[in-house]
C-alpha cells in the first residue's frame, strides 16, 4: 500500500523567520507518510537570520526569490514542485495532525474530479489572545471578515465519511486559500503561467477552468500563528486591502466585498451602523464566551469597532480609497440609470 502512495509537495515561502519555518518543516516530518514520498521546498526572499541554514539542516530543496514579492514566490513554488499533490504552506502555519497528509488527499485518491482539499484552523498554543480569538473560525476570520464573506458549510452537497465534498460553481467563495491541489488539473488554469500567483486567485483559476470540485476535511486542521495582537491585525487587513482593492491594474478576481450594487452598498451600511452600537456585538461575545469557555470573547465588541472603523477610515482618507469608492459608484450609476 504505501509503495503505492503518490509524491506530495509542500512549498514553504520564507523570509526572516527561522523559528516557525522550522515548526513548520518539522510539523511535515512528524507525518505518518512515507519520507521518500514527501518533497520540501523553502523558497527564500533573501533571510538575513538563519532561515537557510534551518532549510538547509533538514535537506529541503531552496529556491531563492529575492524580490520581496510573495506572491513571486507562489508562482515559484506551484511551478518547482514534482509531487502529484501540492500543498503550500505559510511560514508561520504548522500542520496539526501527523495525520494531514493521508486525510488530506484520500478525497483526491478516491475522486479524481476532486481538485484540491483544504481543511480548517485551529486554537494552538499561541499566547496571542488575538490570534486565539480569530482561530476559532475555520477560516480565522474576524467579525468584519466573517459577516462579508460566505461560509464554507454553504458549499456541502455531500458528507463521505470525514469529509464533505463542496461544489464552488459559485465565484463567491469561502477564503481559504492553503488547499491541497492536484496538479494535474492546477496546470490547467488560465493563471499558470502568469509570474505572481494571489492566494485565492489560484483557486478562481481553477474555478473558471471548470474545476469546481473540492473537498473540505476539518479533521486535519492547521495551526496558524497569524497575528500577535489587534494592531498587527489591522495592519494586515490594511495591506491587503491595498494590494487587493486599490490597484486597478490587478488581475484579482476574489472580492470580499461588493460595493457596486445597492445591496452591497447596504449591506456595508448595515454592518457599520451594527459595528459602532457596541451592544449588539457585545451580546455576540458573551454568548461565544458561554459556546466556546473562553472569554477571550469578551473582545469581541472591541474587535468589531475597532477593525470596522480602522478599515472605513483608510478608505476614506487614502486617496486610492476615495478612488475605489468613485469607481464604484460610477459602476453603480450606470447600472442604475
Amino acid at each position: 500500500m504505501k509503495n503505492n502512495l503518490p509524491l506530495v509537495s509542500f512549498f514553504i515561502m520564507a523570509f526572516n523567520d527561522a523559528t516557525n519555518v522550522e515548526l513548520a518543516i518539522l510539523s511535515i516530518k512528524k507525518q505518518n507518510y512515507p519520507k521518500d514520498k514527501i518533497e520540501i521546498i523553502v523558497i527564500d526572499d533573501n533571510s538575513e537570520d538563519n532561515t537557510l541554514e534551518i532549510a538547509k539542516k533538514y535537506k529541503t530543496k531552496i529556491l531563492i526569490n529575492g524580490q520581496h514579492d510573495m506572491y513571486r514566490s507562489l508562482s515559484m513554488g506551484y511551478h518547482a514542485v514534482t509531487g502529484e499533490f501540492c500543498f503550500q504552506l505559510d511560514q508561520d502555519v504548522e500542520l496539526r495532525s501527523e495525520n494531514f497528509i493521508m486525510e488530506m488527499i484520500t478525497p483526491l485518491i478516491k475522486d479524481s474530479s476532486i481538485s484540491g482539499s483544504m481543511t480548517r484552523y485551529y486554537p494552538g498554543k499561541d499566547p496571542s489572545w488575538m490570534n486565539r480569538y480569530i482561530s476559532y473560525h475555520p477560516a480565522q476570520e474576524d467579525p468584519v471578515y466573517e459577516y462579508f464573506s460566505p461560509s464554507i458549510e454553504n458549499f456541502f452537497i455531500k458528507k463521505i465519511n470525514d469529509y464533505y465534498i463542496c461544489d464552488y460553481s459559485s465565484k463567491k467563495i469561502p477564503p481559504i486559500s492553503l488547499v491541497f491541489y492536484r496538479m494535474e488539473q492546477l496546470k490547467k488554469s488560465p493563471l499558470w503561467n502568469d509570474e505572481r500567483f494571489y492566494d485565492h486567485e489560484t483557486l478562481m483559476g481553477l474555478i473558471e477552468a471548470g474545476f469546481t470540485k473540492f473537498a473540505y476535511v476539518p479533521s486535519a486542521g492547521l495551526y496558524h500563528k497569524h497575528t500577535t495582537g489587534l494592531f498587527n491585525l489591522i495592519h494586515k487587513r490594511l495591506r491587503n486591502m491595498k494590494i487587493h482593492y486599490f490597484k486597478t491594474n490587478s488581475k484579482y478576481k476574489y472580492k470580499w466585498f461588493d460595493a457596486t450594487s445597492l445591496r452591497g452598498i447596504l449591506k456595508i451600511l448595515i454592518w457599520v451602523i451594527y459595528a459602532n452600537l457596541f451592544i449588539p456585538a457585545m451580546i455576540r461575545g458573551i454568548i461565544k464566551t458561554i459556546k466556546y469557555r473562553d472569554i477571550v470573547f469578551l473582545a469581541e465588541p472591541v474587535v468589531t469597532i475597532t477593525v470596522t472603523d480602522a478599515i472605513l477610515f483608510n478608505f476614506l482618507t487614502m486617496k486610492e480609497g476615495r478612488l475605489f469608492i468613485a469607481r464604484s459608484l460610477s459602476t453603480l450609476l450606470k447600472r442604475v440609470f
